[in-house]
Order: structure tokens, then C-alpha cells, then sequence
């Protein structure tokens, strides 16, 4: 019988539990900070309300606000989500199949009523990630598998999509001359990353592409080595991520998902103690301890591992490409000839099917079970066809992201696949990831400035709490929050002209002097409604040390366009949009207080109920 501690050859019992708990974790994040926004964004007098969305049937709106449609409900779900993901943090004996489903269930109706402020890549993997713990609580080599699978295809393809998008900046590796200024929250680590010199950023870009599609094979590597390397690999990576910029908890659920390749060995003899004692590691395991490596086969793939790294880069992005400016020795076709070839690519497909039919069968049917050889092979045929029917699915998705219009599926025929993908797809199950596919800001961070006037000559800025507008202030590091007001307004800055009715809503907001402190940091106009807001879009640049000594200043910035002209409140096309859409008006609503329930009250009660 397969057990966790048994998975390809390798023990996972502790791995299993770790990997678990960490996706509590990272679930109570992602819920808290949903929590603290809810009463800006989705109240009855946020930016889009709970109360005014257009409602479909389950399948198409899956969400338990169905029962509930209102942000009470919504704030219920995160008190609720971020307990209980902290509880399966807390304590091993809450990581079972239905606390994580539970997990998943709560995110995907806060997800499905997000709106403009949840349409991100680490929503839906943290939706997937999710799902996949759900079977991996119950079948931890089925789980494992898709894991592995999942961590496979969010590198792969941020790697390849990059490249395969035909950006400039990342085909003459120059993308981070850009990248740490004209993120969505650059903050003070950013700045210094911006000052690394030309050549060096060169070559962190290289090393990018190497970690994340190489590195990304290396999982599937048949050697532990190889596979524990690929690892080490995107996990310096992502810590690099991590300290220079504010991706929310998107880099930690990268991190947690790569440990899916590490064994119980590996966390024995190189975690720190204090994690060995979260996980009831015992200090002593004798069977690790006796285990012998033969040295000279270990030095030989260190020194193996080094070789093709070395060979990789230095023929992938060689010297004149770094410090001469030249573009990559390869084409867009030389890619689709190595990766993304029929043939190639089927041959990979039915390598990872048989790196999971090969432990699975080998393990699964082991003698050391009270269960009778028929019941071992009928546990071993389910977990087979729910590996199968995910891994399918997932591909599917897998290949239509990164370009790909003849899907190879070696199973199961495309065009069932496609009818299942139709059903399936609110729900998302399986989905596709590449960030950056193109690298925004090569001319400058566009900012957009809003400013309010008494008389239309004397203007006045506001700022908000995350996003840049002050000159001499930097945003904060705020990971794993997601400030998602700000970050929608860097999406909204790519535009010309404002579209977005959240954008129209916070305009009116601020003509008819309403309380609009959640989402500025300061209001210059707290005593009196402006008469007029505009909106000025302006390129930031972040200054070098020089200019830093003698200003004081993180950023300079020069004037682009007028993003949006002097408006006023009885502007005729805003006065319609406020009819349309039900704007609510200070005049008719009430003052509210803020009753949200005190959640960390909540939290410090629940862990001390856990533990004690």
C-alpha cells in the first residue's frame, strides 16, 4: 500500500505535512487581506458593491454568496477562510481533505464575486494549488504528482511565454533595466536593484530563463540530485522576487509548490531545526542516519550539474550577447523546433506519464498491506484514472497558454476535453500562468496622479497608501498583502483614457465629498469637496544614487497626457454612469461605522484553542 511515507522510493510523511500546512498558511493570507478590503470595495458604498452584481446560476457563479448577497456575507467568508487556514497551519490534526476543502470552497466564492479586483494569475493558482491539496490530504502520491505537475507548467511557461511574446527587452536581456521601477509596487529594495549595473541585470535576466525553463525540466529529471538542484534553483529565485518587489503571497505559494520535489531525507538533514520541530520531526531518525551516499557518485553530479549549467547559459546567452548588446543566437522558430514540436512535445507528455505510472504501480502494489491483491489494484486504477483525468485537463490548458493550437493530448481525445473544459471552467480547476510577457514601462512607469481643484487653476494631488506618487516617498514592503485598489490602478495607467468603473466611481466619490480615507493616505480636501477632479498621467523614473544624495528623491517624473479632463459632479456623462450603476450620494447615505469584527481577536483565540 502507498502511504506518504513511501512516495518514489523517497519518504514524504513529514514533506506531505509541511507542504499542507504551508498552503494553510498562505490560505489565511490570502484571506486577511481580502478581509481589511471588503468595506472600500465591496460595501454598500464601496467602489463596486456586493449588492449590485449581476447573479447567474451556481454553475456559472459559484459562490456561497448565493445564499447570502451582501458583503457581510463576503466578510463572514474571510474571517471564517482565515481561521481555518491557520488552524491547518497551527496543528497537523487539521490537515484533512475536508479542511482544505472547506479552504477552497470559501476562496472560490470570494474569487467568482472579486470582480475587476480578483482577476489575477495567483488567484487561480492558489484556487488550483487548493484543489489539488484537497487529493493530496487523501492520496499523497496521486497529489504529489499534480503538485509537481503544476509547478512544472507555472515555470515552463513563464519562462517560454516571455520569450515566445517577442519582446524587446527580453530578447536583448535588458527587461530589468526596466522591470523594478514599472512593477506594480516597487518599494526601497526595488531602488537598489535598480542601481545594479547593466551588465550584471544582463545577467540575471540569462540566469532567468535558465532557472525557470531548464530548472523546471530538472523536476523530472530521474536522478534526486538533478531534481532537489531544480529546486534550489527557482527557490534562490523566488527569494530574490520576493525582496524586490510586492507580489502578495504569489511567491510564497511558488515557493511551497516547488518543495513538492524534496523528500524527507532532504528536510532531515539540511531544514532548519526549528521547522523539523513545527513538522514533530524526530531530532534522531536512524534510518537517515546510516544512510551512506557513495561520494564519488555524489561529486560526480555536482560536477555534472555544474557542466550543464555552465554549457546552457554560455550557449543560450553568450558573452557578446551580456556585455555587447546583441540579441539572443536563437529565434522564436528555434524554440518551437525544441519545445513545442508535435513530436517532442507528446514525447515529453508520456515521459511525465510514465515518471507517475512507474512509482505509482511499483509501490502501490507492495505486499506490505492487509488489503487483498484486488483491492490494491482497484486502489491503484482510481488513483491512475484521477491522475489521468487532471493531468489531461491541466495540459490542455497548459498548451492553449503558451500558444499552442493543436492541443496533443496521448490519452484522452481533445474534443472531450474541450466539452468537460466548458463545464469546468468557472470553477478553475486548471488554468494557465506566465507573467510578463511583456515588459511594461521601457519609456517610463506610467502613473496616473489625481488631483482636485476649488476653482480649476489651483489643483491639488491626492495620494494613495501603496502605489507611487510622491516623489521623495517609496511604496512599502507589504508582502503578503495585496493592495488591490493600487494594483488595479497600475493596470489602468496602461490605458489612454479611463474604462474602468471603479476608476468612475472613485472619481465621484471624491466630488461629492464622501469618506474616501480607505484608499487615499492623505486628502487634501477634508473639510470641502473639490469643485473639479482631473486625472494627469504622468512617467515615473526611479533616479540613480547621484541624484538620490542630492534630492532626496526615490523617483523623478516628467508629464505625459491627460488621462482624464477636469470633471465635475454635475458633469452630464457622470450624472448617467451614477444613475446607471446606482451610485450611492452623500446626501442620502447615512454615516456608517466600521463593524467588522476585530480578526486577529479572532485568530490569537483559535491558535491558543488549537495548541492548548
Amino acid at each position: 500500500m502507498l502511504t506518504s511515507k513511501n512516495c518514489q522510493g523517497e519518504k514524504i510523511e513529514y514533506l506531505h505535512q509541511l507542504i499542507l500546512r504551508l498552503v494553510g498558511l498562505i490560505y489565511a493570507f490570502a484571506f486577511s487581506s481580502w478581509y481589511y478590503q471588503i468595506p472600500a470595495l465591496y460595501s454598500k458604498n464601496g467602489l463596486m458593491p456586493i449588492s449590485k452584481i449581476e447573479w447567474h446560476d451556481l454553475n456559472q457563479m459559484p459562490t456561497l454568496l448565493q445564499i447570502g448577497k451582501n458583503d457581510s456575507t463576503l466578510t463572514l467568508i474571510t474571517i471564517f477562510g482565515t481561521l481555518v487556514g491557520l488552524l491547518a497551519f497551527a496543528s497537523s490534526k487539521f490537515i484533512k481533505w475536508y479542511t482544505f476543502l472547506i479552504l477552497w470552497v470559501l476562496y472560490l466564492s470570494l474569487y467568482t464575486v472579486g470582480q475587476d479586483f480578483s482577476q489575477f494569475q495567483w488567484d487561480i493558482m492558489l484556487l488550483e494549488c487548493g484543489f489539488i491539496c484537497i487529493i493530496f490530504s487523501l492520496t499523497p502520491v496521486v497529489g504529489r504528482e499534480l503538485l509537481r505537475w503544476l509547478a512544472f507548467r507555472l515555470y515552463f511557461s513563464s519562462g517560454l511565454v516571455k520569450l515566445l511574446s517577442q519582446c524587446e527587452t527580453w530578447w536583448n536581456l535588458t527587461a530589468l533595466h526596466h522591470h523594478f521601477a514599472s512593477q506594480c509596487i516597487p518599494h526601497f529594495l526595488s531602488w537598489w536593484a535598480h542601481q545594479i549595473p547593466g551588465e550584471l541585470k544582463k545577467l540575471m535576466v540569462a540566469t532567468n530563463f535558465y532557472v525557470l525553463i531548464f530548472g523546471a525540466i530538472y523536476f523530472y529529471f530521474p536522478t534526486r540530485f538533478m531534481r532537489i538542484f531544480g529546486f534550489i534553483l527557482q527557490f534562490i529565485m523566488q527569494i530574490g522576487i520576493i525582496l524586490t518587489g510586492n507580489y502578495n503571497f504569489f511567491n510564497l505559494l511558488s515557493i511551497v509548490l516547488t518543495l513538492v520535489v524534496l523528500d524527507d531525507h532532504f528536510i532531515y538533514k539540511y531544514f532548519p531545526s526549528q521547522i523539523k520541530e513545527f513538522i514533530n520531526m524526530p531530532k534522531t531518525i536512524e534510518e537517515f542516519d546510516l544512510k551512506k551516499n557513495n561520494r564519488i557518485y555524489k561529486y560526480s553530479e555536482i560536477v555534472i550539474c555544474f557542466y550543464m549549467t555552465g554549457v546552457l547559459i554560455f550557449n543560450f546567452f553568450p558573452y557578446e550577447t551580456i556585455m555587447q548588446g546583441k540579441k539572443l543566437p536563437f529565434t522564436v522558430q528555434d524554440i518551437g523546433k525544441y519545445f513545442l514540436t508535435e513530436d517532442n512535445f507528446t514525447y515529453f507528455l508520456l515521459y511525465v506519464l510514465t515518471f507517475f505510472f512507474f512509482y505509482i504501480t511499483y509501490f502501490n502494489l507492495q505486499k506490505n498491506s492487509a488489503k487483498s491483491t484486488m483491492a490494491a489494484i482497484l486502489q491503484t486504477l482510481i488513483k491512475i484514472v484521477v491522475f489521468i483525468f487532471m493531468f489531461s485537463m491541466s495540459n490542455m490548458t497548459f498548451q492553449q497558454g503558451i500558444g499552442i493550437r493543436q492541443i496533443n493530448s496521448p490519452i484522452i481525445p481533445q474534443q472531450y476535453l474541450q466539452q468537460i473544459q466548458q463545464y469546468t471552467y468557472s470553477f478553475h480547476l486548471f488554468n494557465s500562468y506566465g507573467l510578463f510577457r511583456k515588459m511594461t514601462g521601457v519609456n517610463g512607469r506610467p502613473e496616473l496622479i489625481f488631483e482636485g481643484s476649488e476653482d480649476g487653476n489651483k489643483w491639488l494631488e491626492y495620494h494613495f497608501h501603496y502605489k507611487p506618487g510622491k516623489i521623495n516617498e517609496i511604496s512599502p514592503f507589504v508582502v503578503p498583502h495585496q493592495p488591490r485598489l493600487d494594483w488595479q490602478l497600475w493596470f489602468a495607467s496602461l490605458q489612454e483614457q479611463p474604462s474602468d468603473l471603479y476608476l468612475i466611481h472613485l472619481v465621484y466619490k471624491m466630488l461629492d465629498g464622501q469618506n474616501i480615507n480607505d484608499f487615499v493616505s492623505n486628502n487634501p480636501f477634508q473639510k470641502k469637496s473639490p469643485k473639479f477632479i482631473r486625472i494627469n498621467k504622468y512617467l515615473y523614473y526611479f533616479t540613480n544614487v547621484t541624484e538620490m544624495i542630492q534630492t532626496g528623491n526615490f523617483w523623478k517624473r516628467i508629464w505625459k497626457s491627460v488621462y482624464l479632463p477636469p470633471i465635475s459632479l454635475q458633469d452630464s456623462q457622470l450624472q448617467s454612469i451614477k444613475q446607471q450603476y446606482g451610485f450611492e450620494s452623500a446626501v442620502n447615505k447615512q454615516k456608517e461605522q466600521n463593524t467588522q469584527l476585530p480578526l486577529w481577536t479572532l485568530i490569537m483565540s483559535v491558535i491558543i484553542y488549537a495548541f492548548y
